[in-house]
Formats: C-alpha cells, structure tokens, sequence
C-alpha cells in the first residue's frame, strides 16, 4: 500500500515539474517574466535578418528624405480682452482676430490631430473666467473648432497673456508627439502684468523639443503709451522667439491666402518658409536666398524653388517618382503622399505648372510601352485633377515608353526603377 502511494507521489511531483517548465518557457517566448533584462515585450532575444529594406550605408544617409516632422498637436490662443474692441481698418480687432482663427482652421491638414482653442480676456456675464478652454484638447474636428470659435462674441476686460501661456502649457500636459501654440493678438500687455515672454519661456521647458510657439500681431496703428504697455512687435516676436523653432507674423501678411497656405504648412511641418533661417556668411554677412529656400543663392544650382517646395543641397526641388508593377497602371498606396505633396505645392503656387512624365522597362512591345507609359501618366494626373483639385490646364501629360531609363534593363532591379511616372515643373 505504500509503495502504491508513494508512486501516485511521484507521478503528481512530475506533473508539476512539467507544467511550471511550460508556463516558464511560455513568458520567455512572450517576453513576459524578464524584469531587468531591458527587452520589450514580444522580443525574443534573436536578432533581425539583414536586408535591402532595413539596412541603410550610413555614408550615403541623408535625414532629410527619410524624416519628415508633422505636428501631431496644436493649441489656439485668442486675445479676447478689452483692446480687441479697439478699430483697425475699419473693424474690430476682435473679428480681425476671429477671421485669423476661421481661415487656419479651413487650412489644418486632414489627418488625425489633438487641437484645443483657449481664448482670455472677461467674458460678458456674472461667471467670467479670465482664460478659458474652450475646445479640447480633443481630437480635431473641423467643424467642432470653428463652432467654438464663434462663441467668443465679445471682448473685456484686461490682458492676462501671461496667465493664458501657463494654462496652455497645462492643457497639454497629455500629448505625445511635436506641439505647436498659436497666440493670436495685438501684444497690448501692461508692464505691471506678467511676463509673457517669461511664460513661454515656461511651456519651452517643459515641452523642449516637442513645441514651436507661433505669435499674429493684430493690428499695429493705435496710440501706445510705452511707459504703461510693453512694445508689442518686440513682446510678440519675443515670445515667438521662446520656442526656438517658431515666428511672429502680421495679421496685414495673413490676409493673402497664399501666405497663409505657406503659414498653415509651417506650422504643421515645422518649417520656416516665411521667415528662414539666415545663413552665418562671417564677415561676408548674411547670404542673399531669392527663392527662401534655405540654399544662399551662390550655391543655389536651382534657382526660383516654388513656395513650399523641399529641396536639396543644391536648392533643386525633391520629388518623388511613382513607380508601378509590371504592366500595371494603376497607383499604389504608398505613392498618394508623393502626389498629395505634388499638389500641396502646386496650390502654394498658383502660376506653376508641371509635366507628368511615364516610363516604362523593355518587355512587351514598343508600341505598346508607348501605350503603357501615357497610362501610367494619365492614371497621376486623374488622381491630381479629381482627388486633390488641381487644375488641368496646369497640367501636360507625356509618354516616353522605354526610350528615357533611369537604371539599366538588363536586371530585374534596373526594370523596376524604370516602371515609373516623373513630374517636372514648368514655368
């Protein structure tokens, strides 16, 4: 009898043994149970295979085409305070500031965003709040934004900016990814009040990196006693200037749609088109740039580069080719950003016009590559008219078969590359 019970002892120890083996070896294969180790979840200790498509020669690497910064939050301040009731050109400052905030928000890309619109200054009612949000911060709804926009009916009362700064800095706290603040007003700001300039200063250090600070100025035609009130143009582009990466601008710049295209991709690509960087030339000076590209215009092999347009070292204007599959027309996924962008920069520029150019490799027939590659230009232009608006007088279509490759035919490689559609500008 005992030797029987010491055997069923035997067989449930083994059990035991066995599951915990496989519970152990199953956190392993699940990266769970490796406190300490450093590895994520789901990594399994073996390294990735090597190739073509996660491997890049760090002597040839250029960040710039591969890196692309896209604002993923934004925040609106809108001066509400009794200075907006003050005339500028014949109207209240308060609609010139409204129409800025209208005509951003019909610009914001469509793409998944975290906004929030925070407006300062007495409202009318016993329950005032001197700053308060009054959109989000939640994600983006074009239309959402602009009904909150218009509940700011009136202006009052003092000029807390500095106060509608540090909330702002507050409303952000949740957001992941590159922030930019928009303030929009007239700079009227006692002397005696907080520094606005100092709150910046704030929300730069607690976002770093991550946040560029754009200031409007509204309005610049008033009498201003400098003994009571800061300088507004040197207030606004001081507090610009906080966030290292953004600008001030004029409320008369903004009025030309052009330049608020340019301003509305500035701020969601964190580029300066309308204020670059100027170049340190030495002694020489700051270098002359025409075109405000970004490439002084000694070393600028392109000379004119449309608004908007990203270029290389040379200052010529980067853009992608379409490539397409073997006897394939029709327009992959992964292209619509290279023709989307296409687009962007054509709306920047109105006058501009662009060649759309198709190519084949050498199998089949020559007649009908020739067929084939007026296709594949056709099938980009319909999506530029019909998806993105563009007109069709600004745009001509060739088809050049596979008498202009980029790479050799003789490798399935070479083909490939030579599978493509080209845009070249036209002025």
């Amino acid at each position: 009898m005992a030797q029987k019970n010491l055997k069923w002892l035997l067989a449930i120890v083994f059990i035991i043994l066995l599951v915990g083996c496989a519970s152990k070896r199953t956190q392993n294969q699940t990266g769970q149970g490796m406190a300490g180790s450093g590895l994520p979840p789901g990594f399994s200790g073996e390294p990735l295979p090597v190739s073509e498509s996660n491997t890049l020669d760090p002597e040839t690497l250029k960040l710039d085409g591969y890196i692309e910064e896209l604002v993923d939050n934004f925040l609106v301040i809108l001066d509400a305070s009794g200075s907006k009731y003050l005339p500028y050109k014949q109207q209240v400052k308060l609609k010139v500031a409204k129409d800025i905030a209208r005509r951003f928000n019909q610009r914001v890309p469509e793409r998944p965003l975290t906004s929030g619109l925070r407006r300062y200054g007495f409202e009318a009612g016993a329950f005032s709040t001197k700053t308060r949000l009054i959109y989000g911060m939640t994600d983006y709804s074009r239309q959402d934004f602009a009904d909150s926009i218009e509940i700011v009916r009136w202006a009052g009362g003092k000029t807390p900016m500095a106060l509608a700064i540090d909330k702002g800095s507050d409303d952000m706290i949740n957001t992941q990814g590159y922030a930019a603040l928009i303030l929009i007003s007239d700079g009227k700001v006692l002397k005696k009040d907080a520094d606005p300039v100092l709150a910046a200063r704030r929300m730069k250090e607690r976002y770093g990196d991550r946040l560029c600070i754009y200031t409007v100025v509204v309005g610049d035609d008033e009498p201003l006693d400098e003994a009571y009130y800061h300088n507004k143009e040197e207030l606004m582009t001081n507090v610009a200037n906080e966030g290292k990466c953004g600008y001030s601008i004029s409320s008369d710049d903004l009025v030309s749609d052009r330049i608020m295209d340019v301003f509305v991709d500035d701020v969601f690509t964190r580029k300066r088109k309308l204020k670059p960087e100027e170049a340190d030339r030495g002694l020489e000076g700051p270098c002359t740039d025409e075109d405000n590209d970004g490439v002084c215009d000694v070393d600028d092999e392109c000379p004119g580069t449309p608004i908007g347009a990203k270029v290389d070292e040379k200052g010529c204007w980067i853009i992608e080719n379409v490539q397409f599959d073997l006897n394939k027309w029709n327009i992959k996924p992964e292209y619509y950003r290279v023709i989307d962008d296409v687009a962007r920069v054509m709306k920047l520029n109105p006058d501009l016009k662009i060649e759309v150019n198709g190519h084949t490799c050498t199998i089949w027939t020559e007649d009908y590559n020739m067929k084939l590659s007026h296709w594949r230009a056709m099938a980009v232009t319909s999506y530029l008219i019909k998806k993105r608006g563009v007109p069709s007088h600004r745009i001509s279509v060739k088809g050049f078969g596979y008498h202009r490759p980029t790479a050799s035919n003789t490798t399935e490689k070479g083909r490939s590359l030579n599978r493509r559609a080209e845009f070249r500008p036209i002025r």
